[in-house]
This record gives C-alpha cells, sequence and structure tokens, in this order.
C-alpha cells in the first residue's frame, strides 16, 4: 500500500504545484478560451490544463529508474502494454496540445484517435474475450481490432465531451480511477492500480482550480488524454476472467457522458447535420437551462457518478448472473433521467421515423406506377384510354381532381374529379398547371388538384407531370 500511496501522493502534489505555472504560461503565450458562441464562461479563461494533468500522472513512474520492489517488477515485465497506453496516451494528447494551441477540424483529431487506438492495439492492448454479464464470456479474438479501437476512441469522446462545464470531465476522470483502483485491488493487477491511483491523483490536484468558477480549463489536450488513459486501463485490467467486469466500469462511470454523447451522434445525423458540429444541447446546457447553477450541476452529476460506480463495485463483487440484472434497471432509470432533461422526445422521433418510411414506400409505388403508366402509353392509341390509365394513377397518389383542356377549346377535353365516397374534407388545395405538348404539335394544359393540408404534395408528382408533359400527346409505340 506505501506504493500506492506514494504515487498517488505525488501525483496529487505535483497538480496542485504545476497547474499555477501552467496556467500562467498559458496566459502569457495567449492560449486563452474567449466566450462566446456555445461556451457558457462569461471571461477569459487560459486552457492547456492538461499539460499539468498529463505530467502529474506521468511522474511518478520515473522512478523506475532509481526504485524496485515487486509493483515496479510487475509494471517492468509489462513494459509491452505499458508501452502502448503510453504511445496511445502521447499521440492523443499531443493532438490536444496542438488544437488548444491553434486549433483543429474535428475530423484529423477523429483520426489522430484512430491511429492512437491502432497502436495501442498492436502493442497488446486489446480485447480478446468480451464479458457478458448474463453468462457465458464471448469470444471476440475475430473482432479485436475493431472493438479495441471502437472502445478506446469512444471512452476517449465521451470524457471530452463532458469538459463543458467547469470541473465536470477531471471530476469523472478521478472518480472513475478511484473506482478502477479499489476493484484491481489485491486482484493481481498492481500495475493498473499503480495507473489509476497516479491519475486519481492528478485529476484530483488539477480540480483543485477547475471547479467552478474555473482559472484554467483542461482543453482538449486534458480530456482527450484523460479519456484515452481511462479507457486503456480499463482494457489492461479486462485481460484476466477474474476482473469480469472491468469494462463494465468505465461504461457505467461514464454513463451520462457516453450517453450524452451517443445521442449527440444521433441527434446530429438525426437533423442532417455534420456529426462533428457543436451545439447546445449535452446534459450539462440541459441541466444549466433547467435552473441548475454551474456548481450545483457538477455537484448533481457527481452525486450520480458515485451511485453509478456503487453499483459497478456491487456487480464486480457479487459476480452472479442475476446481479447483472441490474444493468438492466440501471438502464431504465438512465433512459428515464434522460427523457426527464427532454433529450428523448420518443413519440416525436417514433412519429418521424414512421412517416419517413410511409413515404419511401409511397415514392417507391408511386415511381413503379409511373413506369406502369408510360407502358400503357405507348401501347395505347387513343386520348380517352390513355386518361383512363392516368386517372387511376391520380385516385391513388392522392389527387383530388384533373382536367385536361386542348389548345383552343374552352371545355376540358377529358375531366375527372374525385367522388363522394372518397372525397377528402374540405378546405383549400394546391393547384398544379402543367404544359402538355405533342411530337404533332399539338398542345394542352393540364389541371392536378390536390389537398392543401400541410402533408405536402403527392409522393411520385414529378414523375407523373414529366409522363403526362411528354408522353400523353405523344404517338404509341
Amino acid at each position: 500500500m506505501k506504493t500506492y500511496a506514494a504515487f498517488f501522493a505525488a501525483s496529487l502534489l505535483l497538480s496542485l504545484a504545476l497547474t499555477p505555472v501552467v496556467r500562467l504560461a498559458a496566459i502569457r503565450l495567449g492560449i486563452i478560451d474567449r466566450p462566446g458562441g456555445r461556451k457558457i464562461h462569461y471571461t477569459d479563461v487560459p486552457r492547456l490544463g492538461g499539460v499539468a494533468v498529463a505530467v502529474s500522472a506521468i511522474f511518478p513512474f520515473l522512478g523506475f529508474l532509481f526504485y524496485s520492489n515487486l509493483l515496479v517488477d510487475e509494471m517492468r515485465e509489462s513494459w509491452r502494454v505499458l508501452a502502448g497506453l503510453a504511445l496511445g496516451s502521447a499521440i492523443v494528447f499531443a493532438v490536444g496540445v496542438w488544437d488548444d494551441v491553434r486549433g483543429l477540424p474535428p475530423w484529423p483529431k477523429l483520426f489522430a484517435e484512430i491511429g492512437a487506438a491502432a497502436v495501442a492495439f498492436a502493442l497488446g492492448l486489446r480485447i480478446e474475450i468480451l464479458s457478458n454479464p448474463f453468462g457465458f464470456p464471448i469470444d471476440a479474438a475475430w473482432l479485436s481490432g475493431p472493438v479495441t479501437i471502437l472502445w478506446l476512441v469512444g471512452i476517449t469522446n465521451a470524457v471530452n465531451l463532458a469538459d463543458g462545464v467547469d470541473g465536470l470531465a477531471a471530476g469523472i476522470a478521478a472518480f472513475a480511477a478511484g473506482t478502477l483502483f479499489f476493484m484491481t485491488l489485491g486482484s493481481g493487477y498492481g500495475a493498473v492500480s499503480l495507473l489509476a491511483a497516479a491519475l486519481a491523483g492528478a485529476s484530483l490536484g488539477f480540480l483543485r482550480y477547475n471547479f467552478h468558477p474555473a482559472t484554467i480549463f483542461l482543453g482538449d489536450s486534458g480530456s482527450l488524454f484523460l479519456g484515452f488513459f481511462l479507457g486503456g486501463l480499463s482494457l489492461w485490467a479486462s485481460e484476466k476472467s477474474t476482473i469480469t467486469f472491468a469494462l463494465v466500469i468505465p461504461v457505467v462511470a461514464l454513463g451520462l457522458p457516453l450517453a450524452d454523447m451517443l445521442y449527440a451522434i444521433l441527434r446530429r445525423w438525426y437533423r442532417g447535420m455534420p456529426v462533428g458540429q457543436g451545439d447546445k444541447e449535452h446534459i450539462h446546457h440541459k441541466l444549466l437551462d433547467m435552473g441548475f447553477s454551474h456548481g450545483r450541476a457538477v455537484l448533481l452529476l457527481y452525486g450520480v457518478n458515485v451511485l453509478l460506480m456503487g453499483v459497478a463495485g456491487f456487480l464486480l463483487y457479487t459476480r452472479n448472473s442475476g446481479a447483472a440484472y441490474v444493468l438492466v434497471v440501471l438502464g431504465i432509470g438512465l433512459v428515464v433521467g434522460l427523457r426527464v432533461l427532454g433529450y428523448l422526445r420518443f413519440s416525436r422521433i417514433i412519429r418521424d421515423v414512421a412517416e419517413s418510411w410511409r413515404g419511401s414506400r409511397r415514392a417507391k409505388y408511386a415511381a413503379f406506377r409511373v413506369r406502369m403508366l408510360e407502358r400503357v402509353f405507348e401501347e395505347e392509341q387513343t386520348q380517352e384510354a390513355r386518361w383512363a390509365e392516368a386517372v387511376e394513377l391520380f385516385r391513388d397518389l392522392g389527387f383530388s381532381k384533373a382536367a385536361l383542356t386542348l389548345a383552343g377549346q374552352d371545355t376540358p377535353a377529358h375531366e375527372w374529379t374525385l367522388g363522394e365516397s372518397g372525397a377528402a374534407s374540405p378546405g383549400r388545395s394546391v393547384v398544379l398547371s402543367v404544359p402538355v405538348v405533342g411530337e404533332n404539335g399539338d398542345e394542352a394544359r393540364l389541371f392536378l388538384s390536390c389537398p392543401g393540408g400541410g402533408g405536402g404534395l403527392p409522393a411520385g408528382v414529378n414523375g407523373v407531370i414529366d409522363v403526362m408533359r411528354t408522353r400523353f400527346l405523344s404517338p404509341p409505340g
């Protein structure tokens, strides 16, 4: 325990001492996060706090050069996996520093995260067997690479998205690292416990300056580093079957940020927005909109995280299939919480998806009927026969009235009105006027009416207009 305590204390004290130095350097270099746009702070705040966190988390391991005991020896024996974690974390940290200093679009950062995860995977930091909380383990060797990369990138971005309100990301990382430390303590994972202790100490030391009102921000350098490091630790701890719920720990600990991230992706995709484009509908924005202050919003989320990590510990130490169903209850609770926050508008989403599906089906049917109409126009020689076929299509597609007037005539040559039994409710109608031209120079005008109840024109109307305009008066064949 002395070694664990030494690593935690060294990281904590260094973070407390180094953060003000980094803050002063960021101010002098002009690396400032200015208010405006989606940001919820009202004064200039220096960023680049990730430098203090990363240095503080890594500093205790310099003792490898001068000190030796069983734990340190285990770290040396695990040098390959440790190198994967260190290199991957260094890559995302470097990209985060670049973004803090110069700014980067979302996609280069995502590609860098994927590259960092691939490096970590190549050096042995990977998912080989997926734990199944409801029973048997799932052999995932054939999916090891994609699942590992998806895991690391997902956890990294969850923490990054949580860094939207003072103290949230650093606090969540400290809680998760502390929970991972206690869950791996005495389980044969001394290396993971040491790393978790150092990460918890560095995060807590930084939190002293990052809690509301923050005097320094993590920046992408800090949030990306914390997310990747935490995700990598959970993978390392999951190598042995004795820690079957190791991958559940960060999922539960980061349950709200993960849900926030997933819903942000779905929300932006659903609205046709770029996935990397930010908005003001993250969980911290929702809490602030509900009237919570910065401090109370963060404390509320801290409380939720303590509860979630208590559940994770319960699942780990009970280790029975019945306890795993707690996850189902937890998931239901999470959904209800998101619903209260206004995230999940199930009825509207389901209605829109159903309407989109019905519209797609109607469009396919309309396209089929238009092709059939073209074939009929090629075979039928008389306008009467062609009009009869067209009327069937008008009725099926939802038109209420149609008339065709030949050039030089005052009354329609062909006319159709939807019968009383199928007539639409009275109200405004949309009337289309379409010129019809034949190869012999014959000209006419087609008038189509449909109810104007806000649903738009019938599906396939463009195809109908095109066929009627160019083919109705054309010779057959």
